[in-house]
């Protein structure tokens, strides 16, 4: 996929558009959020991570990870306020799982989370964009061996924050050993959270179905630079 700067620059604006008149003075509580994480052949710490308590969104964006063997993102967005996060990664790329996105983002308000897929393929498989809670996958991809994993992943805190992760993924990439990625992932919680329990774990959700692995980090500046990704020695939910 090529995309345009002025493309990239929409999306990396897009988050704030999204968080311009949220109802500032009944915010409590917290937020959290980043876009991307990886461990395996390529290792990447939480990048564009934020985390807030305040009434006004603290935002982070990157235009793309840095260059690595394995993982392609464009266009990462985290944003954190009281009570409220969003994250989303765009073009998104695993060439060897087959794995591309167009775009993956995850919300919680005051307790509740969601998560959005948009042209999201895997291993040939179209995944659903609008997943259910915590909706199992498990796809063959052929020599490789079988991804797993979880759409719209939403995790009860001990604290009473709900912590939602839109795709979390174990793909084997043969002798280079499992590379693991949790893309798009959104904390909320705290006073006043409303908290509403997501629904029961779906270990694996059928064919056709409506269904569909994050930490939360410290608060981040806009623009700063993402660490570099360091290289280390079925069922699903589908649509049509």
């Amino acid at each position: 996929m090529r995309w345009s700067h002025m493309a990239v620059a929409g999306l990396l604006a897009a988050p704030l558009a999204m968080t311009a008149a949220p109802a500032y003075a009944t915010n409590t509580g917290y937020g959290s959020a980043y876009a991307i994480t990886a461990a395996g052949p390529v290792a990447i710490p939480p990048t564009t991570t934020v985390s807030s308590a305040g009434r006004r969104p603290l935002s982070k964006s990157l235009i793309a990870l840095p260059a690595n063997p394995v993982l392609h993102a464009r266009a990462l967005n985290s944003a954190a306020w009281a009570g409220h996060a969003r994250a989303s990664v765009a073009e998104l790329a695993l060439a060897k799982a087959q794995l591309v996105a167009k775009l993956v983002t995850a919300t919680c308000e005051h307790g509740r989370g969601a998560s959005h897929l948009v042209h999201v393929k895997l291993g040939g498989h179209v995944l659903a964009a609008t997943p259910r809670p915590n909706s199992g996958i498990d796809i063959a991809l052929g020599p490789l061996g079988t991804a797993t994993g979880m759409l719209n992943k939403q995790v009860r805190n001990a604290d009473g924050s709900l912590t939602v992760t839109a795709i979390e993924l174990k793909v084997p990439l043969g002798p280079a050993g499992v590379q693991t990625i949790s893309v798009a992932s959104a904390t909320c919680g705290g006073t006043g959270s409303g908290a509403v329990d997501p629904s029961a774990p779906d270990e694996h959700t059928p064919p056709n179905g409506n269904g569909g692995p994050g930490a939360p980090g410290t608060p981040g500046h806009p623009a700063a630079p993402a660490p570099k990704p360091t290289p280390v020695g079925g069922e699903l939910p589908v649509t049509g």
